[in-house]
């Protein structure tokens, strides 16, 4: 199953809500100082974004990495993915990265795009995936390259959030917050550019709770998917969730899925894991 989003004329209220009864409110701060509500804006996100698809298939021996974390490959997600026991649900989820440069990849069709993000759910909870990051796309053949941050609730529409200023190399910081199986509050944090936004959804798609995310995704475009372009080396740092005994969830046993010939992902150690784009 795919999620195909459709694309809906978005608006920055300080409450929206769509057919699926989603909403959400946003604060957001510029080097300290609060933004006005009306000057954080968001805008429907071009691509559409799916579930973990072929997540059990077996790695080739040849794209291996001699790394204690089972591998498995899958059409669209790299990156770390580990679990907990709905028992002892995640409450939160954390990681660092720099936004990647990337280039357009030759024998790929436009539009191609390399979405950098972290979530809950998804993988073995496929109904509801609440996750957010950065996208890097190219358009068309003159090879231009856009970064954007963003956010999705799973199966809502994505937005990209057009006010937030995003260039190669800033350091981001994420954090999802759930409150409940159905409200979370999302902190987006660029660093380098000292921009803060915070979007506190409630009334979303149920969350088991149960999947922990750290992924760069080929994303979908309607129902295919885009052009994989080249990335620059993407590193998750600090990267944890938090469960509702306090216990932190690492990536430590996490699966490291890989795009077959396309990205590898690896554990470097518990708290930190490396994506990168493999040539062709």
């Amino acid at each position: 199953m795919r999620w195909i989003l459709a694309l809906l004329l978005g608006s920055v209220l300080l409450l929206s809500s769509f057919a699926t009864a989603l909403q959400y409110e946003v604060s957001g701060t510029r080097k300290g100082v609060p933004i006005p509500k009306e000057q954080i804006k968001f805008a429907p996100y071009q691509f559409g974004r799916s579930k973990n698809n072929n997540p059990r298939a077996e790695v080739p021996k040849s794209m291996r990495i001699k790394r204690g974390n089972p591998t498995s490959s899958s059409a669209n997600w790299c990156g770390a993915v580990n679990h907990t026991p709905t028992s002892n649900k995640i409450k939160s989820i954390h990681a660092f990265w720099q936004v990647p440069g990337c280039t357009k990849r030759t024998g790929h069709t436009y539009p191609q795009g390399a979405a950098v993000w972290t979530g809950i759910d998804g993988n073995t909870w496929t109904s509801a995936l609440l996750q957010s990051g950065t996208v890097c796309k190219i358009d068309n053949s003159t090879a231009v390259a856009r970064h954007e941050a963003w956010w999705q609730w799973v199966p809502d529409v994505a937005y990209t959030i057009t006010s937030m200023p995003l260039a190669i190399g800033d350091w981001v910081e994420i954090t999802i917050n759930t409150t409940s199986d159905t409200s979370a509050t999302i902190k987006f944090d660029n660093i380098s550019q000292d921009e803060q936004n915070i979007i506190t959804v409630v009334s979303g798609p149920t969350l088991a709770r149960k999947d922990a995310d750290w992924v760069v995704e080929r994303p979908y475009f309607g129902s295919s998917l885009a052009g994989f372009p080249k990335f620059d080396t993407t590193w998750f740092e600090d990267a944890y969730a938090v469960r509702q005994t306090g216990a932190n969830l690492g990536i430590l046993g996490a699966t490291q899925y890989h795009i077959p010939s396309l990205c590898n992902s690896t554990e470097y150690d518990n708290f930190n894991a490396v994506s990168y784009s493999l040539p062709v």
